[in-house]
């Protein structure tokens, strides 16, 4: 079951947090953190594709990580933000 979210921030490629504060990570989706090479780029790409909805996006939950934040499945208008992220080449190496 989806629910709507709105998006406060995000934190690099693939984490973020919620307008309520709750943190999430993208499901199967690997980019490299801000201070990394190739960070920064990850997380405009990441933020462009949840800013033509204005940062409303449809949730699912599937788990939680080691550090709490809620594992998600995202969408918008345009489809999976997950999926969007792997075919641009930001993908799992095994993990959540």
């Amino acid at each position: 079951m989806s629910k709507k979210e709105k998006i406060s921030n995000w934190n690099d490629g693939d984490s973020g947090s919620f307008k309520d504060g709750t943190k999430f990570r993208l499901a199967n989706v690997r980019a490299p953190e801000k201070h990394q090479f190739g960070g920064s780029r990850a997380t405009k790409v990441v933020s462009g594709m949840t800013s033509r909805s204005n940062g409303s996006v449809y949730v699912r939950i599937v788990g939680r990580d080691r550090y709490g934040r809620q594992i998600v499945n995202m969408s918008n208008k345009d489809g999976s933000i997950n999926q969007r992220m792997r075919s641009k080449g930001y993908v799992n190496k095994g993990r959540w």
